[in-house]
């Protein structure tokens, strides 16, 4: 499916949700932009790379909100604009548009969440195929319609269903496959108490690469959440998944199991805010593959005072190597970044930022790491709720 098509498929799908309901809704909105300046070293993340340039910035992101009784829609498109003083094949275009929908019943809860996106593969690629050195359009379309049936006070009953279409420009060129992906997810849903809730999910998942052959992933998670404050929550979860590669020719079907796993705690004080996530799972890859991926982020954020904010994050992504049959097909990539970013807000609207990063990545059959560092600022402006 095209980027049109699938843009068009979601739009589609609200309207069919939302139709009759949209005359009773309040609307309210939001509007940002922002403009930076920034210095990069090794932007194309090769190995041994200390190339230097100079790039500027221009976002544009705004959401669109109608609230009902029942329910809520959110609509919030995103465009940038990158440009490179001397790599200007390194210049790109990106833009998004998110929808999120959700709607309460006497027993139940619709949801609907998607989004139509297009970047590139110098930064879709990072930690995964690690095909960042070139520059080429990477189109995507996600979906998930959701609904939870309430069967008592204590438990119900999740359902999920998903679909994503990745697109790529060139894509044989570079070793890299276009794919269509689905996921269903049901499960049961307990409340011990208000604040401790459990959750069990069956997960079955199929990619239909371009070339290659289908894949197939099955597994079960046991998730439990916990809110000790307002302020304080974590949640846990653990299983396992099996990956079906498919036929390998003469050595039949290959199939590999797995653990999965989910892991995070948040805390939200008046001037201290932390979050902290790792997880463990089956995702696909625009090598056509289904891998295991693990990811890891920690964002803290501190008031230094009553208009400047100090945030620290720290993101990595590891994706396993992946063998069929006696074949190693996929040898593995990983990739990580640290950041440390002031803000000063000088009006409500107005804001200046200034960060400084390094980041790492390595394709695992590579004994090299690749380094980058990027220092920049940025002035924003934010209408707040309109």
């Amino acid at each position: 499916m095209s980027r049109t098509g699938g843009a068009a498929f979601i739009m589609l799908t609200m309207i069919a949700m939302t139709a009759g309901r949209s005359r009773a809704a309040d609307w309210s909105g939001t509007l940002g932009s922002s403009l930076n300046a920034a210095y990069v070293v090794n932007p194309r993340m090769l190995p041994g790379n200390d190339v230097s340039d100079e790039t500027g910035q221009l976002e544009v992101a705004g959401a669109a909100i109608a609230q009902t009784e029942r329910g809520k829609l959110v609509l919030a498109p995103r465009f940038a604009l990158v440009r490179y003083d001397h790599g200007t094949d390194l210049n790109r275009d990106e833009g998004s548009l998110a929808i999120d929908y959700q709607e309460s019943l006497e027993r139940g809860q619709w949801t609907f969440d998607g989004t139509a996106s297009t970047d590139t593969t110098v930064t879709s690629e990072l930690g995964t195929t690690g095909i960042t050195y070139v520059n080429r359009r990477h189109n995507a379309g996600v979906a998930a319609l959701g609904y939870t049936y309430f069967s008592s006070e204590r438990l119900s009953w999740q359902m999920q269903v998903s679909g994503q279409i990745t697109r790529y420009e060139d894509a044989e060129q570079f070793g890299l496959t276009n794919y269509n992906y689905g996921s269903l997810q049901f499960g049961p849903s307990w409340s011990f108490s208000e604040r401790v809730q459990g959750l069990l999910t069956l997960e079955a998942d199929r990619l239909h690469p371009q070339t290659g052959a289908q894949q197939t992933n099955y597994g079960v998670a046991v998730q439990l959440r916990r809110r000790f404050s307002e302020r304080y929550s974590w949640h846990l979860s653990g299983g396992a998944t099996r990956v079906d590669y498919g036929s390998t020719g003469s050595s039949g079907s290959s199939s590999s199991t797995s653990a999965q796993y989910e892991i995070g705690t948040t805390y939200k004080g008046e001037r201290l805010q932390w979050d902290l996530s790792a997880k463990r799972a089956v995702l696909p890859i625009g090598l056509g593959l289904l891998a295991p991926q693990t990811a890891a982020a920690l964002t803290l954020t501190a008031d230094t005072s009553d208009h400047s904010t100090l945030t620290v994050s720290i993101n990595g992504v590891r994706t396993d190597a992946v063998t069929v049959g006696a074949i190693a097909v996929y040898s593995g990539a990983t990739w990580g970044v640290a950041q440390i970013q002031w803000r000063h807000h000088f009006t409500t609207h107005w804001s200046l930022a200034v960060s400084y990063q390094q980041s790492r990545a390595r394709d695992l059959n590579v004994t090299e790491w690749a380094n980058g560092k990027q220092a920049q600022i940025a002035v924003s402006w934010d209408s707040g709720r309109l």
